[in-house]
This record gives C-alpha cells, structure tokens and sequence, in this order.
C-alpha cells in the first residue's frame, strides 16, 4: 500500500509546532537574518569566553533584553530554559565540592569552596544568558529565512543545503518511521527485552535507512530536472534598514561591556 503524502496544510502545521517562536510580530522578527545571524554569534563567543561574576551577570541582563525585544512566549521559553538547567543543576552538585578554595559550606566528609560556588555561577549565568540571546536573535526566524540568512553571510553553500533538506525532511522521516512502528504493532510487535525486540528494531532503523537513500536520490532527480543548480533563491528580499544596523551596534556594545568588567575585574561578594 502506497503511503499518503503530508498535505501542505499539515507541512506547515508540523513547522509551526516545531517554531513556537518563529512568527511573530516584534522589532526582532522584521530584521535582517543575516544581521540576527552574525549578532548571535558574536555574542555567544564573547559571552561564553567570560571569566567574572559580574561579565556573566551582563550576559545573563542582555540575554533578558533581547527576550524583551522579541517578545517571546513566557511558557515555551521557560521549557527550553528547564531543560538546559537540568544539565546545569548537576554541576552544583559537583563544582562547588571540587574546586579548591574557602570551603563555606559542609556536607558530611565535604566541603563547598567560595571559589567553586562562583564557578558555577559563572556558567550558570553564562549559559541561561546565551540562550536566551540566540532564543531570541535565532529562533524568532523559520529554518528557511536562517538558510538565507546563512546565504546573506557567504556561508558555503553546501552547509545551507545541508541545513534546509535535513529540516525539511526530518519530518518526513519521522511520519515514516511511525508508519513502520504501526505496521509492526499491527503484527502483535510488542517491545520486550528480548533478542527478538533488538532485531525487530534493527531491521526498522535499516528499512528507514533504505527509504531515505532511495527517497533523496529521487528528490535529487526531481530537483535537477527543475534546473537545480546548487543554490536556493527566495522571493523575499532582505534590505539592510536602520534597525539591523541599531542591534549590530547593541551587540558590540553589550561585547564591550562583557570585556570591561572581564578586564576591570569587577567582583560581588557574596
């Protein structure tokens, strides 16, 4: 039985779940994403090459106001920040123990150093203020407008094929594995921890890696018969206006201040 395409309408459904910040109406969303692209970068590496308490708070504040200024969903936002501070939650419970320094606090045969307390501060700080920069400069924008915007900056082009067909696609790939799990289910598959199950899920992973090669190479056909030549083109034109030049220069300005507290090693107690 021949599988049912996705309709357009579920397409751009599936995009949207998978965006929840992509469209919007705020001063980040009409900027250049070539701009939002370049910013995001340089304050990512800026910020996460800071060594101070005070620099990593800076961070942390321009993270916040450029949420501000995207104006992003509260409970969408604050679900990509529970996940990467579980991960982050786990180095409070080694850091502070490990870091030699003035123990300030004890549990048991272990004492937590004043040294390793604003160490993980630090990365902390540093870690939820990047995010939320590059939630708001990055995310704001769909997969395609970043490809142009990766186009806008001479990324090569092969990396901005690569990011588009994988987006593109990955949902494709998901609605095909799932159409195998119900064929498989519809046959009395049932997981177990059996050398059966290992081979059942074996041979879904290489059937699913037998359609996506036979998939791609008839889309790489169908594209060359359309005169594909290696690079996108978009309808939509993307002018460099005041504001893309006003957040290039809030970016630089956020950087130098990172670098004078990172310099003046301005500290807080504690």
């Amino acid at each position: 039985m021949r599988a049912t395409p996705i309709s357009r309408n579920q397409e751009i459904l599936l995009q949207q779940i998978s965006e929840p910040f992509a469209h919007g109406t705020s001063i980040i969303h009409s900027m250049h994403p070539g701009f939002r692209l370049a910013c995001a970068f340089i304050f990512s590496i800026a910020g996460a090459l800071l060594t101070n308490i005070t620099a990593a708070g800076s961070v942390f504040v321009a993270g916040i106001i450029f949420t501000i200024a995207a104006r992003l969903d509260f409970k969408h936002l604050l679900k990509r920040l529970l996940i990467v501070n579980f991960f982050i939650l786990f180095l409070w419970f080694f850091l502070p123990f490990s870091k030699p320094g003035t123990p300030v606090i004890n549990v048991g045969p272990f004492s937590a150093t004043l040294e390793g307390i604003i160490y993980t501060a630090i990365i902390t700080l540093k870690s939820n203020g990047i995010i939320l920069a590059i939630t708001a400069l990055i995310a704001t924008m769909p997969v395609q407008t970043l490809g142009s915007g990766m186009q806008a900056l001479k990324i090569p082009d092969k990396l901005c094929r690569l990011l588009l067909f994988s987006w593109r696609y990955v949902h494709v790939m998901i609605s095909e594995y799932t159409r195998m799990r119900r064929a498989a289910a519809m046959r009395a598959f049932k997981p177990r921890s059996n050398l059966l199950t290992y081979r059942t899920y074996a041979w879904l992973l290489g059937m699913l890696l037998v359609r996506s090669m036979d998939r791609a190479q008839r889309v790489w056909q169908a594209m060359i018969c359309r005169g594909f030549n290696g690079k996108f083109h978009t309808l939509t034109s993307y002018r460099t206006g005041k504001r893309d030049l006003a957040l290039l220069a809030a970016t630089i300005a956020w950087v130098a201040i990172f670098v004078s507290f990172e310099f003046n090693l301005i500290e807080v107690s504690l």
